[in-house]
């Protein structure tokens, strides 16, 4: 017999489904990441997909079928309109809620990701203007802090084999491993760290800076060329390592024509 339920949630991504339906996922308060159908939603007439592909916070009236979820109802509960009449601001949540979408199991609850996604796009909300580089960052800042919470959280203070405090210059970066090596341990046992490679202080610096700082300070550091591509590099080989998935973009790339 099916049931009615209602939940709070953000819609993160919605894929086509069969021959005139969308099968879409979102993350909500109270089930963690969800899966529904929402029927006819491909046909242009369609009277739930508008309600469901701009970013808003909505309240979904979905039915429990024995196979999946169907969607039922959609109510919004809160708007965000700078973002999705922004193409900048849109990049910047759709390709975040993407990482989300492939990096969590449905039905997990998550009592601290809601509240997180959401800082995310109230942030993204109220941007200036900002160049593509400063999106690209932000935008990696965003993964760094989502792997975070996920379990993945790099080590960049402390070796991770001798556990003595990393000083400048003296260190490698291991994505497989989870963080920095010091040069000592690195050459005492090359074999299991053949694959760390070095990065510079200044992109060390801007990592912790990242991941510890919360988003509207991401504003504040400045950002040179080459520090920002090792930046991105870094994340991106953290995402390659531990992720199920792989994206089909890198996130500067994701930006780069903004």
């Amino acid at each position: 017999m099916s049931v009615l339920f209602e939940t709070t949630a953000l819609v993160l991504a919605w894929r086509p489904y069969r021959e005139h339906d969308r099968s879409y996922s979102a993350f909500t308060r109270e089930h963690g990441k969800i899966e529904f159908v929402a029927r006819g939603g491909q046909k242009p007439l369609a009277k739930l997909t508008p309600h469901l592909e701009t970013v808003a916070e909505v309240r979904l009236l979905l039915v429990d079928g024995r196979q999946y979820f169907t969607v039922a109802g959609v109510d919004r509960s809160r708007g965000f309109q700078s973002v999705y009449s922004s193409l900048t601001k849109t990049t910047l949540v759709q390709n975040a809620f993407a990482l989300v979408d492939m990096g969590t199991r449905t039905h997990e609850v998550d009592e601290e990701l809601y509240p997180f996604l959401l800082r995310w796009v109230e942030f993204v909300e109220l941007l200036p203007d900002i160049t593509a580089e400063r999106a690209g960052y932000l935008l990696a800042s965003f993964a760094l802090k989502f792997l975070s919470h996920l379990g993945y959280h790099p080590e960049l203070n402390h070796c991770l084999m001798c556990r003595v405090a990393i000083r400048e210059g003296n260190y490698r970066w291991h994505a497989l491993k989870g963080g920095v090596v010091c040069q000592s341990c690195f050459e005492k046992d090359a074999e299991q760290w053949f694959s760390a490679r070095l990065i510079d202080d200044t992109t060390l610096k801007l990592l912790r800076f990242a991941i510890t700082q919360d988003f509207p300070e991401q504003l504040r550091p400045h950002l040179s060329g080459q520090t920002l591509s090792t930046f991105h590099e870094t994340i991106e080989s953290l995402i390659i390592a531990h992720f199920p998935v792989i994206p089909a973009v890198s996130m500067r790339e994701a930006c780069k024509h903004l």
